[in-house]
């Protein structure tokens, strides 16, 4: 099911608009990471969304009971979490900015959704999108003259992840979560690259593989991870280290599409 025919149910609608319950969710295939929730009674009333994800990569909400028993849910996984945007009228889209205090909670299985209400002081109204820039102060291995790369992931592009180089746009790396292809994959740091990243516990920081995509003619399934030099980055700080690993343990190119 593509997400343009999606219809989410609100129990008890949004704020500001209780008495509308359902809304289509649209996804234009030239408008990531932008999404919209468009009433199917009212289809005037329109909001911009983008995934909560795509902003904040440490975002956190805890749901109360009621707003659990609402949803339905009963794995964490199964939710998706989006934040309202706010669109300057000034051609200055990079101003953009999303509201983390009420964030909407979606059961991808039973479409049902809430909004939540949670305290300005800690999740601000006015959050900037353009902000998920990932500093690595040591670069990539083999480039270590690019520091500062933009952080996205594509429409219906996950696992996959690309790192762009803000100072040479040209250079662009595809990642993949490593959790999505080996679950059991540890990054062994040391106490130095703990102290180096302000990494107290492993929740701390996300872990990506640089992934290796087979030119054309060649098939694209053929794609490999290098587990090797994993690239672990602070989801608060956004601060990040390549690891450079034992090749023998951990492979240069490791298969993601494992044959059936």
């Amino acid at each position: 099911m593509s997400e343009s025919e999606i219809t989410i149910h609100f129990p008890k609608g949004l704020i500001g608009f209780p008495e509308i319950k359902d809304y289509q969710l649209l996804e234009p295939n030239d408008a990531y990471p932008l999404k919209f929730l468009q009433s199917v009674a009212q289809p005037e009333l329109s909001f911009v969304a983008m995934d909560v994800a795509a902003i904040k990569l440490d975002f956190e909400a805890s749901l109360s009971p009621e707003e659990t028993e609402l949803l339905s849910l009963e794995n964490n996984d199964d939710a998706m979490v989006m934040a309202f945007v706010v669109i300057p009228g000034n051609d200055k889209p990079d101003e953009m900015v999303a509201n983390l205090a009420g964030p909407i909670i979606v059961n991808k299985k039973t479409k049902k959704a809430v909004q939540l209400v949670l305290d300005p002081e800690e999740y601000p109204l006015q959050h900037p999108i353009f902000d998920l820039t990932v500093h690595f102060p040591a670069g990539l291995i083999g480039f270590p003259q690019l520091k500062r790369f933009r952080l996205f992931e594509p429409s219906g592009g996950y696992p996959l992840k690309f790192l762009q180089a803000i100072q040479n746009e040209e250079y662009s790396f595809v990642c993949i979560d490593i959790g999505a292809i080996k679950p059991d994959f540890e990054a062994p740091l040391t106490a130095e690259d703990a102290e180096f990243l302000g990494a107290e516990k492993p929740d701390d920081v996300i872990v990506l593989a640089l992934v290796v995509i087979p030119p054309p003619p060649e098939d694209p399934k053929q794609m490999t991870a290098n587990l090797a030099g994993p690239l672990v980055i602070n989801k608060a700080t956004l601060k990040g280290r390549q690891l450079a690993l034992d090749s023998e343990k951990y492979p240069l190119k490791y298969q993601i599409i494992t044959p059936e």
